[in-house]
């Protein structure tokens, strides 16, 4: 086992982190390829490119949990090798990852003092706790984030948000953990926040600069020219470019990401204004303490998306139509069959898919390969088994077609990039016959904006061919271009609806009613 580093003075002329030449591979898939980068003192550099561009093995290099294959890495002009996580908290990394990696048996305080337990400060005595220190210094860590959370909470009982905020104060704390100039890696770590949320973590960001550097990793290219002094452009493994902030527009950066311009994808207004009999209709739809008396229609080839704040009890809803949460009062009817209970099997066999928003959790069965999550929705039920050839043949398809990185489909989907497992998710049940209705749970969440340029020509794909669409979405702008109507709600109720090609919503129009 390695020893923990040590710390030298710090040379004050150079950079924060210096790489020269890290190559990684995985087999025959090379994930980053003979990359050099210097991320320079108190700057915010961006880090931007595809799914599957070599960002998550990048950062996992720099933060212990892959060794590189070749190159070099500097911390202040000192070399180090990071043969454990262990070993970059050392060094005064801190990290955010897009996958959350909590412990969840634990307590706040707990996960927040991780990284923490065994040095000096830490709030233990001969291997016991000093509960009360653990959870003062946690209370406080969490109130520079804005959070409310209690400290001794068991992580499974938090939300996915407040999850997420317990991530962002662990990796705050560096400042506090090491006298080095801290590197805080932040991992689209504004994926699931709300926008008071994600102000305050800019605010955060904005000091940390002062005392040290932050590689901040985003698929929304408008926050990463808000928050960034220098940006970052990975293709296929490798930097194509470093450049500030001021050279460059968001369509520079698109093209320098994809290799080619963003296409237009608004649906034309004149197919809105369905008016076919409905797929879906909901009527009084509650649930005690998460939504009530909710009703709308779906029609074929038909958007509904919905908008709210956290606790709007949208997400609790979708749950129900599918059969994975219950209801406790109204009902709604699928091609005119009523429902008052169901179980997600049913809802399947029905006819009705659902991509739920923590695809790692839900979305996907860990310890199978690509092509068997992609299969899954096909081979379950009745229990009919897609022979191997004909498997292999539909995801070999589906793997061109949304441009899933790399091309393996007999890999576990947990090696896949989050914006690749997402790909899988929705191809699970894209490519069926039969979906009268498409749920879909923040489905471009996490996504780079060539993958969800790829994903969203699918959804309009699978509603050209008649399917009902509920969608909730990532960002109001989102919403807007997708939607057919779009409902807000608020604490439980519906406080507007909008027909898009009728009323003309503004992203204003939308939020005057979520808060």
């Amino acid at each position: 086992m390695s020893k923990p580093l040590t710390r030298t003075p710090e040379t004050s002329d150079a950079p924060a982190l210096t790489l020269t030449g890290i190559s990684k591979s995985f087999g025959p898939v090379t994930a980053v390829r003979n990359l050099s980068l210097q991320i320079p003192r108190n700057q915010v550099v961006g880090l931007i490119g595809e799914n599957g561009a070599g960002k998550s093995t990048l950062l996992k290099i720099l933060t212990g949990l892959h060794e590189p294959d070749s190159g070099t890495i500097e911390v202040s002009g000192r070399p180090v090798r990071f043969r454990r996580p262990q070993d970059a908290v050392a060094a005064g990394f801190g990290v955010v990852h897009q996958e959350q990696s909590l412990l969840t048996n634990l307590s706040v305080a707990e996960n927040i003092a991780m990284n923490a337990l065994g040095s000096q400060d830490a709030a233990t005595r001969y291997g016991w706790y000093r509960w009360g220190r653990l959870n003062r210094e946690a209370e406080q860590v969490l109130a520079r984030v804005g959070a409310r959370i209690d400290p001794r909470a068991t992580v499974s009982e938090l939300s996915f948000v407040d999850r997420q905020m317990v991530e962002i104060a662990r990796a705050l704390r560096v400042d506090e953990r090491t006298h080095a100039s801290p590197i805080v890696i932040l991992d689209e770590p504004t994926s699931v926040l709300e926008r008071n949320e994600t102000a305050i973590l800019e605010r955060e960001i904005a000091q940390l600069k002062h005392i040290g550097s932050v590689i901040f990793v985003s698929h929304r290219l408008d926050e990463i020219m808000r928050i960034c002094d220098r940006i970052v452009v990975m293709r296929t493994g490798e930097l194509v470019a470093d450049v500030a902030k001021d050279e460059v527009t968001e369509d520079d950066l698109f093209r320098l990401m994809i290799g080619h311009a963003a296409t237009a994808t608004r649906r034309p207004d004149a197919a809105r204004g369905n008016t076919a009999a409905p797929v879906l209709s909901v009527s009084g739809l509650t649930r005690k303490g998460e939504y009530r008396d909710v009703s709308f229609d779906v029609r074929p080839g038909h958007c509904v998306t919905i908008v709210g704040t956290l606790g709007s009890g949208r997400e609790s809803l979708c749950r129900a139509l599918f059969g994975v949460e219950p209801f406790d009062a109204g009902t709604f009817e699928l091609d005119g069959r009523t429902v008052r209970s169901w179980s997600a099997a049913e809802a399947t066999r029905a006819g009705i898919a659902y991509v739920p928003a923590e695809r790692r959790t839900e979305g996907m069965v860990g310890g199978l390969d690509a092509k068997e999550n992609m299969t899954l929705a096909r081979t379950g039920g009745k229990g009919f088994l897609l022979r191997r050839r004909a498997q292999a043949k539909l995801a070999g398809e589906w793997f061109e077609t949304l441009d899933i990185r790399p091309r393996n489909p007999d890999l576990d989907l947990a090696r896949f990039s989050g914006g690749n497992a997402q790909k899988v998710v929705m191809a699970k049940w894209l490519h069926l016959d039969g979906v009268k209705l498409m749920i879909l749970d923040h489905p471009l969440r996490g996504l780079d904006p060539g993958a969800a340029e790829t994903l969203n020509a699918q959804i309009r794909a699978a509603r050209d061919r008649g399917a009902a669409l509920i969608l909730l979405a990532d960002t109001l702008e989102e919403a807007l271009d997708h939607g057919d109507e779009i409902l807000v709600m608020r604490d439980g109720e519906v406080t507007a609806r909008f027909d898009a090609g009728r009323d003309n919503p503004t992203s204003l129009d939308l939020l005057e009613k979520m808060v």
